[in-house]
């Protein structure tokens, strides 16, 4: 019991994890406006929009479509006619076939209605990005090592920068005689490509230059092998730079998230290794942390959890975006619709998975906020 007063006894913990809650909520709310959004530029009817599931809180209809908000807030659907799905609410207009439903629409309308969601994603990302450069990079690990200047914050006891006798507050001021220019990115790119070498750093130290040598040693992250120093650089506020340039930035930034989501997913599947994903505990708890630091941080870690939204609902299961699409281009090479039967064993199957993988990675996570508070 003592975990849980610690946890949720504070009022000011108690807002922040409401404001990660609504944080999470908002990205579902955009992920459902890019389905609906979508439905409704192509005439698709849409009866209900709800967000989250289970008994209604506040329900009211405007137009066709009934808007709603229910008890259980992980989650939403928008209720697209001629679509049945599982999960999806009552589903009132799962069977139309008028020329109002999704169902008689050519796939290249299906595939964007369906797509819409996690394109919705994505541009939430880019806008946030983009915005953050145009009005500053905060101290944010996030955006490490673009908040950073190549000032050595921490050493690791036994690294080879501890063996070389480098010193918190040290100033790499270049590396194998090629000037950094304050640039941190650049020197952790310098790093990684030099694993296993030694390595010529020129230290700045109480106005003094003097030059080390260090030879690098190599750790394996996701599966590479890359450079390892021991240390971790000072984090700055960066000033917001012009509106042009931020966009280009902000691209730049949310492309780099996505491929580095999408390698990560598949590392992931690929080593079968869990032991860094967490579930919806401690996402919630990330976010809720993430508001406290701020709104630039909360916006930034929600922009980056709607790209793994976006991602994850590429996997061809039938839960997701990506396996709905899959199974209407099946449809649509073999000419016909899948028999009923057929896609409620599919989707079930799925969602048998999925639960499995959802009750998992929340026991992991409640374990890991219990082991904090045992001795070892």
């Amino acid at each position: 019991m003592e975990i849980f007063r610690n946890l949720f006894t504070s009022s000011q913990g108690l807002f922040w994890g409401i404001a990660g809650i609504l944080g999470i909520t908002l990205l579902i709310f955009i992920h459902e406006c890019g389905h609906f959004i979508m439905c409704k530029i192509f005439g698709v009817r849409t009866p209900s929009f709800s967000i989250g599931f289970g008994p209604k809180i506040i329900s009211k209809k405007i137009g066709q479509t009934e808007f709603s908000i229910s008890a259980i807030p992980f989650g939403g659907y928008v209720e697209i006619a001629g679509s049945a799905e599982v999960g999806q609410g009552e589903q009132k207009e799962a069977c139309a076939r008028d020329e109002g439903s999704f169902a008689v629409r050519p796939f290249y309308q299906k595939f964007l209605i369906m797509s819409g969601g996690i394109l919705f994603n994505l541009l939430f990302a880019y806008l946030v990005m983009v915005c953050v450069f145009a009005c500053g990079l905060p101290k944010s690990e996030f955006l490490y090592p673009l908040n950073a200047i190549p000032k050595i914050e921490t050493i690791e006891t036994g690294s080879p920068a501890d063996k070389a006798g480098l010193k918190t507050g040290d100033l790499i001021v270049t590396a194998n005689e090629t000037p950094l220019n304050n640039d941190t990115e650049k020197l952790l790119g310098f790093l990684r490509d030099n694993g296993g070498k030694t390595i010529s750093l020129l230290i700045e130290r109480n106005g003094e230059q003097t030059l080390f040598n260090v030879p690098l040693e190599t750790k394996s992250a996701f599966g590479k092998n890359i450079g390892y120093l021991g240390t971790s650089f000072a984090m700055v506020t960066v000033q917001g730079i012009p509106f042009i340039k931020a966009i280009q930035r902000g691209i730049e930034l949310t492309n780099r998230y996505i491929v580095a989501t999408v390698y990560m997913f598949k590392y992931i599947f690929a080593k079968r290794d869990m032991s860094n994903v967490g579930g919806p505990v401690m996402i919630i708890k990330a976010t809720a942390q993430g508001a406290s630091k701020g709104l630039k941080v909360f916006l930034l870690f929600l922009a980056i959890i709607s790209i793994n939204l976006a991602i994850l609902n590429l996997i061809p299961l039938p839960i997701f975006d990506g396996g709905q699409i899959m199974i209407y281009g099946i449809e649509a090479i073999i000419g016909k619709s899948l028999p009923d039967k057929a896609r409620l064993a599919i989707n079930l199957t799925s969602w048998g998975l999925i639960m499995f993988l959802f009750i998992y990675v929340t026991i992991k996570d409640i374990w890991r906020i219990i082991a904090q508070y045992i001795p070892k």
